[in-house]
């Protein structure tokens, strides 16, 4: 009977393990649905680097299986490197058994992420971390670009009030070396120095005339449709003459299926003489300057591309070519005419890209948003910026 009762139970075991082991199962099931959910990219990771795990994000992003990814090591199929990416808070994090949080630049390709490491195990002979990248990339293109507003407004206020200040002392400076020239005998040897006063006055009036323009907020300007290739090609004849004497031709290739644009059609030709008068300076000896039009492939944008044989830009003032007062020229240059020209284009809701190469030329291509028939009465019709010259 004892025997039977004893028996009787082991039905009832089996019941009980196979019911633990479904909640396991669900439990397991459920965990591995949660990890693959997260939108961001999540790794656990030993203390060789090696992938334990990978959800379904990081497995999108490397261009692998989450089977792929198992084993091999998180700096090479994630950060694709070849070695442990900079900051990495991994041995951190396994050391003092803690979280630990980062922010790691150009960790995969151009995005920035931020890293965030827990502990997963306490084992000290097998511990693991879990990270969670979070690409921070638009976050700080964003700040970027609130600094940048801000600067520039600063700027704009105290440029103005500067150049207000300047222009009358130049004003009577200028007057005076005229009356003086005039007054002196034509071979006069002082002639020359009234001329080269003349010329300073001159230049520091140019100056002051490129800070109100930059200081001045956009008003609304008379806006018509108008032709990329035919603006540009205005231009030109005030170019060529003078860049002839200096050995630099201008070749033109515009596109004949292009659509108007919608802006102000004088402001955007000072932008196309700024760009390829800036094109012409970086040849110091000589050569060709291409000039091209062209419609976006979706035919929403149309292209004005300015290409060089220059010198080209380094990548350290690359980032700052559109910040006021940056200019590598010297006493030649007064710094304002690319952000005068970023200002413009911005206001007619477009955007400037750069690509330059040292020894081998830059390239500038404004893009501006296609006319359509609604730009006559309201200004909704321009897409929205998108990423801002690549710069």
């Amino acid at each position: 009977m004892g025997r039977l009762h004893s028996e009787g139970k082991i039905p009832e075991k089996i019941d009980d393990l196979r019911a633990l082991f479904e909640i396991v199962e669900r439990g397991k099931i459920t965990w591995e649905a949660t990890f693959d959910a997260i939108l961001d990219p999540v790794l656990i990771i030993n203390k060789n680097y090696q992938i334990e795990r990978a959800n379904l994000a990081a497995a999108d992003r490397s261009g692998l299986s989450v089977r792929e990814m198992v084993g091999k090591r998180c700096y090479e199929v994630f950060a694709e490197r070849q070695d442990i990416c900079p900051r990495c808070p991994l041995q951190k994090t396994i050391s003092s058994r803690a979280p630990h949080m980062v922010d790691i630049d150009r960790l995969r390709r151009s995005s920035d992420f931020q890293v965030n490491s827990y502990p997963l195990s306490l084992d000290a002979e097998e511990p693991s971390v879990v990270h969670h990248y979070r690409d921070v990339t638009g976050e700080k293109m964003l700040q970027k670009k609130l600094i940048q507003s801000e600067k520039m407004a600063a700027i704009g206020m105290l440029s103005g009030g500067i150049a207000h200040e300047i222009n009358n002392p130049l004003g009577g400076i200028l007057a005076f070396a005229q009356l003086l020239q005039s007054e002196l005998p034509p071979d006069s040897p002082t002639q020359e120095d009234v001329k080269e006063i003349q010329e300073a006055a001159l230049r520091c009036k140019k100056i002051v005339a490129d800070l109100l323009a930059f200081a001045r907020p956009a008003t609304a300007i008379e806006k018509s449709p108008h032709n990329l290739s035919q603006l540009v090609e205005r231009v030109l004849p005030l170019l060529r003459l003078n860049l002839k004497t200096k050995g630099i031709s201008i070749r033109t290739d515009y596109d004949k299926n292009l659509p108007p644009v919608w802006g102000e059609g004088n402001r955007l030709q000072q932008v196309f003489l700024n760009l390829i008068q800036n094109a012409a300076e970086s040849m110091k000896n000589g050569g060709e300057v291409l000039v091209r039009t062209e419609l976006s492939a979706d035919r929403s944008e149309g292209y004005v591309e300015v290409r060089d044989a220059g010198h080209g830009i380094s990548p350290e003032n690359m980032a700052r070519i559109f910040d006021p007062f940056f200019t590598t020229k010297g006493i030649h240059g007064t710094g304002l005419g690319l952000a005068i020209c970023d200002s413009i284009i911005n206001d007619h809701h477009g955007r400037i890209e750069v690509k330059s190469e040292i020894g081998q030329g830059s390239l500038f291509r404004v893009i501006l948003p296609i006319y359509s028939r609604e730009a006559e009465t309201t200004e909704e019709i321009y897409a929205p910026v998108r990423t801002h010259r690549g710069r």
